[in-house]
């Protein structure tokens, strides 16, 4: 059931991201949707582990990534994660103002949080 739940929100929001891509950025339909469905693999590898992959900064240069949202991979990503742990915050404000088409995540390499947006991915390796 679960499972079956996390496969209805992945093609909700790969359509979403698509139709977004399509309506706001100007893409074609099969180059939005193979942007939302490359655009999730990434958001997913994050989530398990160390992911490298590249886009395009707004500056127009190219940034290879190393990345993570997965706990164990970065100390100061765990440290963050149990700061924001402590602190009580309403998360359903904070859902309602997210930016879906932004790709929020921990650098490995400047241990920090960077973002980019959808249409700029580039590649993931």
């Amino acid at each position: 059931m679960e499972e079956m739940k996390s496969k209805n929100q992945r093609r909700e929001l790969t359509c979403w991201l698509a139709n977004f891509l399509v309506n706001k950025r100007g893409f074609d339909r099969s180059k939005a949707f193979k942007t939302a469905h490359a655009l999730y693999r990434v958001v997913d590898r994050l989530a398990k582990g160390l992911f490298e992959f590249s886009y395009m900064k707004s500056d127009g240069s190219i940034r290879h990534a190393r990345g993570t949202l997965c706990d164990g991979v970065s100390e100061k990503f765990d440290e963050w994660k149990r700061k924001q742990a402590e602190k009580t915050m309403d998360k359903e404000a904070e859902s309602k103002t997210e930016h879906r088409e932004i790709v929020t995540y921990w650098d490995l390499d400047k241990e920090g949080f960077r973002s980019f947006k959808a249409e700029k991915l580039i590649s993931n390796y």
